[in-house]
């Protein structure tokens, strides 16, 4: 598993799109541009029924990506657009491109946010 670049997904069953979720399918992503705050996580589901990974254009410095069994995690700490690649592995050979928007949190936080399951180099592996 690497914090960045090329992630495998597998196939989850399918779930309601939360507002924080881009949904991977064969010939589309939705939402194909998705805008949060900064340091808001965003979850890539996989309902194309076909392995994919998904890879992130810049540096790793600007956000973190980690998979989390059956999804892929990522969340974005410089403001800014993040365009990413989704490749199909299986035939035929496919891409889908999308954009996550990062924008300046509009209310501080309370707190800091508390990792409820496995921290590894500063990762949070939630249940």
């Amino acid at each position: 598993m690497r914090a960045a670049g090329f992630l495998a997904l597998l196939l989850l069953a399918p779930v309601t799109v939360a507002a924080t979720e881009i949904v991977i399918e064969a010939g589309a992503l939705t939402p194909t541009v998705l805008t949060v705050e900064s340091d808001e996580p965003v979850s890539f589901t996989n309902r194309s029924g076909r392995t994919v990974h998904v890879e992130f254009s810049g540096g790793a410095d600007g956000h973190q990506v980690f998979q989390v069994p059956g999804r892929i995690r990522a969340t974005f700490h410089r403001t800014g657009l993040h365009p990413y690649v989704v490749h199909f592995e299986t035939k035929p050979r496919a891409e889908l491109r999308g954009v996550v928007d990062v924008r300046e949190r509009t209310t501080p936080r309370d707190h800091q946010p508390v990792c409820s399951g496995i921290t590894v180099d500063e990762i949070c592996l939630e249940p």
